[in-house]
């Protein structure tokens, strides 16, 4: 796998823990993880988790991004 795609799955990976652990909104989860805006986010993690954060959170489960 690739260094960068590596980088991609782990930042998602703590996407994951800090949507379903903490109270961070969408803008300081991109901000503190290196993503340019929200919208980065959101396609980031609907193309390798295959499913969109609001689904994501109103399913309440773990994914884990596999690396």
């Amino acid at each position: 796998m690739p260094l960068r795609e590596y980088i991609i799955k782990a930042k998602l990976k703590l996407v994951e823990i800090r949507l379903l652990n903490l109270d961070f909104t969408l803008t300081q989860i991109a901000d503190d993880l290196g993503f340019t805006d929200v919208s980065h986010l959101s396609k980031t993690f609907k193309r390798y988790v295959g499913t969109s954060i609001r689904e994501f959170k109103n399913n309440g489960e773990y994914y884990v991004v596999k690396t």
